[in-house]
């Protein structure tokens, strides 16, 4: 980016503070273990439980109309798959497209299917898998988000 700032880090701060403001909601920001996503040994950026569900969620940003399923680590693609698998637990994808002012968050479960349709990248619209837009108050260029109806509905997601 031309003027030096880490939308992707803003984004993430932002929706750190989304689910803080949500009443019983515990939120764990999983620190980068080195700069850049290949060095990473975590599987996602936050781990968010609000009765009776516990959420692993990896924030992406991208510019452009898609999301190369390249930027997700195989750390984070294997692990969200794995935590996806436990009854109670819900783990996916939020992602910011950042010229396109839309946030969604997708279920690694929908990633998975995606991929295994020969797709190498996620459109920021018209997604075939269950996906949710993430609704959000527009600032001048980042949101504030109200992740309760997100929370509401990560709770009645049967398994």
């Amino acid at each position: 980016m031309s003027d030096g700032v880490n939308r992707g880090k803003q984004f993430e701060a932002q929706i750190k503070k989304a689910f803080l403001e949500v009443p019983e909601t515990s939120v764990c920001r999983l620190q980068d273990t080195m700069n850049g996503f290949r060095g990473s040994a975590n599987i996602c950026d936050f781990i968010v439980y609000h009765y009776p569900v516990q959420l692993f969620i990896e924030c992406k940003s991208c510019h452009g109309n898609r999301l190369p399923l390249s930027n997700i680590s195989n750390t984070q693609w294997r692990g969200l798959l794995d935590q996806n698998k436990i009854k109670g637990v819900r783990a996916g994808y939020m992602i910011w497209w950042i010229d396109k002012d839309v946030t969604m968050f997708i279920p690694a479960s929908a990633m998975q299917m995606y991929e295994d349709d020969g797709n190498k990248s996620v459109p920021y619209k018209n997604f075939p898998y269950s996906s949710y837009i993430i609704p959000g108050k527009k600032r001048q260029i980042l949101y504030d988000y109200d992740m309760t109806e997100f929370l509401e509905v990560m709770c009645n997601v049967h398994e």
